[in-house]
């Protein structure tokens, strides 16, 4: 046996030997597809895990019980899956990723009329409520990555529909 098997094996009996050693025993042709099947449920238990202990997703966005939605997005990643869930829960509001290569926003095409801003949780996160932005407007969720940007999260006043795809970047 190689080391990975070796060690393969000694998991497996380790978390499973008590149910082997009362399971009837029956002649056993090769211990190869038994030790192929173990490997492949080895693998599968650590990318489960993987996937469940992700502890930095692209983004959330969470309905609250008092019908108010919450935004956090910590990647450019996040934009799409965003984007998805605030139209899906009738938010106003648009995630664009901020490039240097973007043109400045038309401040002509921004509401100056009164407007709720969105509450800025201490972790970077905005709350919407629904209807508090102008029809035919969006809010734009500026996306940073640069580092030292935190979570790289802004926000605009609202902007006429249809809204630009991407923010431009200032500073360094």
């Amino acid at each position: 046996m190689t080391t990975f098997k070796d060690k393969l094996l000694s998991d497996l009996m380790r978390e499973h030997g008590e149910t082997v050693e009362e399971a009837p025993t029956r002649p056993v042709r090769s211990t190869r597809p038994l030790l192929v099947a173990a490997g492949a449920l080895v693998l599968a238990g650590v990318a489960t895990v993987a996937i469940v202990n992700n502890d930095s997703p692209a983004y959330a966005v969470t309905k609250n019980a008092d019908g108010t939605v919450t935004v956090t997005i910590k990647d450019i990643k996040g934009v799409d899956g965003a984007n998805a869930k605030l139209r899906e829960y009738g938010i106003n509001a648009k995630a664009v990723p901020m490039s240097r290569d973007c043109a400045e926003l038309d401040e002509s095409r921004m509401d100056a009329r009164d407007y709720r801003l969105p509450d800025h949780g201490e972790d970077g996160s905005l709350t919407f409520r629904p209807g508090d932005l102008p029809d035919g407007y969006k809010v734009l969720l500026g996306i940073s990555n640069l580092p030292d940007r935190g979570n790289g999260l802004g926000f605009t006043g609202p902007v006429r529909d249809p809204a630009p795809n991407c923010l431009r970047e200032v500073g360094n």
